[in-house]
Formats: C-alpha cells, sequence, structure tokens
C-alpha cells in the first residue's frame, strides 16, 4: 500500500504545481497585456464617455455646448465639485472660469448640485473627460451626456450680408430725404422706415455678437444628483421608481375620473332630491282634509 499512497502523494503535488504555474503565466499574461496597451486607452475609454472630441480643424465655425449628468453618493457630492472647480482654476481665469453654481441639500440623503464652466473650445472635451473620471473615482457614474453643435460662423456670415443689405437701403432712403419735394406725409413714412431699418441692424449685430463669443468659449455644464432609493441604477430601485410612477399615473387618471364626474354626480342629486320634494308635496295635497 506503500508504494501507492507515495504515487497519489506524487500525483497530487505534480498537479498543485501544474495549477500554480498555469496561474502564473495567466498574471503575466495580462501583465504583458496591460502593458502593451496603449498609454492612452483609459483616456480613450473616457473621451468616448464624454462624447465625440471633434476639432475646430474639421468642423470651423461651430459652437459645441456639453452638458453632463453624474450620479454620486452624497456625501461625495461636494468633493466632486471642490475638484472640478480647482481643475478648472488650474487652467488660468482665461482659459476657464466658473459661471454658475447651485448646491442643494433638503436632507442628509439627498443633494442636488450644479455647476457651469466657459472653457477655450479647444479644451472643452478633454476637460469633460477628466470630470468623469473625477466622479468615477468618487463611486459615482456618467447618468447623461449631451454635445449639441450649432453652425455659427455659417449663421454670423449671413448676418453680415443681411446687414450689409439693410445698410445699403437705409443710404438710399436718407438720400431720398435729403432731396427736395417731399411733402410732409412721404417725409414722415420714410423716416419711420429709416428707424425700423436701424433697429433691425442693432438686434443683428447683438446677435452676430452673441454668436462670435459662442465660437470663442465653448459652455460646459455639470449636474449632480445623489444617489438615492429611487435614482439608483440597480434592479430594486428600478422596480421602485416604476412602480411609483405607476401609481402617480393612476391617481392622476382617477382624480381626472373625479373632476369630470362630480359636476354630473351633482346635478343628479339635486333632480332626485327635488323630484323626491315636489313628490311629497303633491301627496301632502291630496291627502282628504281631517273631519271635524
Amino acid at each position: 500500500m506503500r508504494p501507492l499512497t507515495t504515487l497519489m502523494l506524487t500525483l497530487a503535488a505534480a498537479s498543485a504545481l501544474t495549477a500554480c504555474s498555469q496561474e502564473n503565466a495567466a498574471d503575466a499574461s495580462t501583465d504583458a497585456a496591460a502593458e502593451a496597451a496603449p498609454p492612452g486607452a483609459a483616456d480613450a475609454a473616457l473621451a468616448d464617455q464624454a462624447g465625440p472630441g471633434i476639432s475646430g480643424a474639421v468642423a470651423p465655425g461651430i459652437a459645441f455646448i456639453y452638458a453632463y449628468s453624474f450620479t454620486l453618493p452624497a456625501k461625495a457630492i461636494s468633493g466632486v465639485q471642490q475638484q472640478h472647480t480647482a481643475a478648472c482654476e488650474r487652467l488660468g481665469a482665461k482659459r476657464c472660469r466658473v459661471t454658475g453654481m447651485r448646491y442643494e441639500q433638503p436632507r442628509a440623503d439627498a443633494v442636488d448640485a450644479r455647476l457651469d464652466f466657459l472653457l477655450a473650445p479647444d479644451l472643452a472635451h478633454r476637460f469633460g473627460s477628466e470630470g468623469i473620471a473625477a466622479v468615477e473615482r468618487a463611486e459615482g457614474a456618467l447618468d447623461h451626456a449631451t454635445v449639441n453643435g450649432e453652425n455659427a460662423g455659417d449663421a454670423i456670415i449671413l448676418s453680415q450680408q443681411d446687414s450689409a443689405g439693410i445698410a445699403a437701403e437705409v443710404e438710399r432712403i436718407e438720400a431720398r430725404l435729403k432731396a427736395k419735394g417731399l411733402t410732409a406725409p412721404e417725409r414722415i413714412e420714410l423716416t419711420r422706415r429709416v428707424e425700423d431699418l436701424r433697429g433691425q441692424l442693432r438686434g443683428q449685430s447683438a446677435d452676430r455678437r452673441g454668436k462670435e463669443a459662442s465660437l470663442a468659449s465653448t459652455p460646459v455644464s455639470f449636474a449632480y444628483a445623489s444617489e438615492g432609493l429611487l435614482s439608483g441604477g440597480n434592479t430594486f430601485a428600478k422596480a421602485a421608481a416604476a412602480s411609483l410612477g405607476s401609481a402617480e399615473a393612476a391617481l392622476a387618471f382617477v382624480l381626472l375620473l373625479a373632476g369630470i364626474a362630480l359636476p354630473w354626480v351633482g346635478l343628479a342629486a339635486l333632480v332626485v332630491l327635488g323630484w323626491r320634494w315636489l313628490k311629497r308635496r303633491a301627496n301632502a295635497a291630496a291627502e282628504p282634509a281631517p273631519t271635524a
């Protein structure tokens, strides 16, 4: 029996050594794959979450707006807001500045906050990516991302062309006003027309300044919401939110029906009460008078 026991022990030890070597080889291959991965792979993954990074070279004259919504633990939102503000401060006031802030905490486990920034156009996309990374380090997640682009450059060109035509019309009317032989009503009408055209020129000029500002800086907004019973991403939270939504819809439907039916029910009750009152009067009138 001893040789058999020795043989079994030897096989067991060999199996254990083989398993350990396989695990070490797997770990080594994993480490090698991690080392072989491009250094910007993590940044690329975050950039995908932040939306398409379109440069001005391929989209000249496009004014972009970035908006992100995050879900985090309530206790982490204040710290993440400070990190985002500090990141903007490091870029300098000429390249990034905070244009709005909000922080509301109605109770200990509920926080609703917001930060608005104006960034140099070439920094906006990366700033959003780094903002997502800060949220994920705080055990939060990106809930919603929106990137909108407007062709402000072409709109500015069209506005300039339109303004040039209006300015030419103003000059023509002013030359007409300087001519002799105009009647008083004609002069009043031409003067009113000039004022209207000048008002259009002022409005178009203000609109162009706004579009030029949108090309010079890119708005980026961060919205923060705390994780709660109905705002989490798990199955129970989604089911609870769906149940609450169904209950609210049912209550609204019942109230709608009540609002429609109550006036008719009240009218029917009045008719019944009036009919009974008339019936009692008729019965009282039909009864014979008591004899002495």
